[in-house]
């Protein structure tokens, strides 16, 4: 009998042992086809497809979006995001679908904001100091990194009496976002205080930094260091001058410096001493590059026919586009010379120097009937369109 039983049972076995192996298979075929399935919704129970929400609907890269995932992939569902996004695309804010992909970009965890509690509130402190909705957005192209955490009431409580509207300091913080995170007590303020004791007011100073903003946020010993080179060009102090000196130093290190002087030397075939006395004149030829100095002085004295003493005495012209500005405003003077209708010996620097309305209004408008054409070519010289 035992002998039955034990035949029977492994009888059994074989027939059931492909059903096993059959039902087994089924349930794993099951489990990846749900898994598959989950991976393509956004908020499976347990379960939130970062990467697909930060691609389809902020508009991310699948690089950007690989990066940006780790701050919100534990999440469940993406109903928070998706009232974020309707708030900053909505009427209070209104920014377009590449505003939104550069700002989640940037800052991920800007989804993960509540919109009374801090999107709502940051931007009435932004209106509360005089933005507008457009202003608004433009912060937010202009420094994405900074919208949700950027101190709002502490810099622009500064910020804006000092450079008087929310336009300025837009434009300093696109050449310069360290605006918005510069100590304002340890650098920002030392800063001003320096370029006050060097005779500027806090109106020249708002003015010379739209030019040179890293000159409120560098260390302290730096624009020390600045001031006293600007001081050692021989410019006085308390005069446009000075603040030009400023700004050319500012953005060179005193070897190349040193370096442009020499070079600006051998262009001009003089000592380094007289381009010294030169850029007393107009220290912000400094920050023309060396091709451009080149190019323009061998125009000047090759074309023109003026000596190097012409431009040593008077740098400015090196400051003027050499297409755009020195050649038509040239090709006009010859034109009218060859007709008898200027003098031969009448300074090129006159005409180069005044305004494009004045110029137009003593030297092209006045011959319009003898030269008709003359307007014309003029025109077309200042878009670069005549050969040098």
């Amino acid at each position: 009998m035992l002998r039955l039983q034990k035949h029977l049972s492994l009888r059994l076995q074989e027939h059931l042992l492909p059903l096993h192996r059959s039902a087994s298979l089924i349930q794993l075929s099951l489990q990846r086809s749900l898994l598959s399935t989950g991976s393509a919704t956004y908020s499976s129970p347990g379960h939130f497809a970062a990467d697909d929400y930060l691609v389809s609907t902020c508009g991310l890269t699948r690089e950007q979006a690989a990066n940006a995932a780790k701050c919100i992939s534990h999440w469940k569902s993406s109903s928070n995001a998706d009232a974020v996004l309707s708030f900053l695309t909505g009427p209070a804010l209104g920014l377009s679908n590449a505003e939104i992909a550069l700002l989640v970009a940037k800052d991920p965890r800007v989804l993960s904001c509540s919109v009374d509690n801090t999107l709502r509130a940051r931007l009435a402190r932004f209106r509360s100091h005089g933005f507008s909705a457009a202003q608004i957005s433009e912060f937010v192209r202009v420094a994405p990194c900074f919208f949700r955490k950027f101190n709002i009431d502490v810099k622009l409580g500064f910020w804006m009496p000092f450079l008087g509207s929310p336009d300025r300091f837009l434009r300093l913080v696109k050449r310069n976002f360290y605006l918005l995170s510069s100590d304002l007590d340890k650098v920002v303020k030392p800063n001003i205080q320096l370029l006050q004791e060097c005779g500027l007011s806090i109106q020249e100073i708002g003015s010379l930094c739209v030019a040179n903003p890293r000159l409120l946020t560098s260390k302290p010993d730096r624009i020390r260091a600045v001031l006293v080179r600007a001081g050692e060009m021989g410019v006085p102090r308390k005069t446009l001058l000075f603040r030009h000196a400023v700004t050319a130093v500012a953005g060179l290190c005193p070897e190349t410096f040193a370096s442009k002087l020499k070079m600006m030397a051998n262009i001009l075939g003089c000592s380094e001493a007289e381009v010294a006395r030169m850029v007393q004149k107009n220290p912000l030829v400094l920050r023309r590059s060396m091709e451009t100095i080149q190019r323009a002085c061998e125009f000047l004295i090759n074309v023109v026919g003026v000596g190097t003493n012409f431009i040593l005495d008077k740098p400015t012209i090196l400051m003027y586009s050499l297409e755009r500005r020195l050649v038509p405003r040239h090709y006009v003077m010859k034109v009218l010379q060859d007709k008898g209708l200027m003098r031969k010996d009448h300074s090129f620097y006159t005409l180069a120097a005044i305004s494009a309305s004045v110029f137009c209004s003593r030297y092209v408008h006045p011959h319009k009937n003898v030269l008709p054409n003359l307007a014309a070519a003029y025109a077309s010289g200042c878009n670069g369109k005549i050969a040098i």
